[in-house]
């Protein structure tokens, strides 16, 4: 997906221009599951897994695309399917 492609909301039919992309603006690649916690204390280091577990839907971009039909409004890179 590149700045000026024609785009498509997964959800409905609405296309749109893609205006700007924020790379790497939501999620993570990873994440860490705590041991034992304790309601009220603080999380130490010594508390968490080392084992790192993947996440579900990863790092994603933020796509600034402007609507034919209504205001621009950002929109995660997974919403969005690429045309053109």
């Amino acid at each position: 997906m590149r700045v000026g492609d024609l785009v498509r909301d997964v959800g409905g039919e609405r296309v749109g221009i893609v205006e700007r992309i924020d790379l790497d603006w939501y999620g993570a690649s990873q994440a860490f599951k705590v041991i034992n916690p304790e309601r009220g204390k603080a999380i130490r280091s010594y508390g968490v897994d080392p084992v790192p577990r993947p996440t579900e839907k990863k790092i994603r971009d933020r796509v600034l695309v402007c609507w034919p039909d209504g205001p621009p409004e950002y929109r995660e890179s997974i919403e969005l399917e690429v045309l053109s």
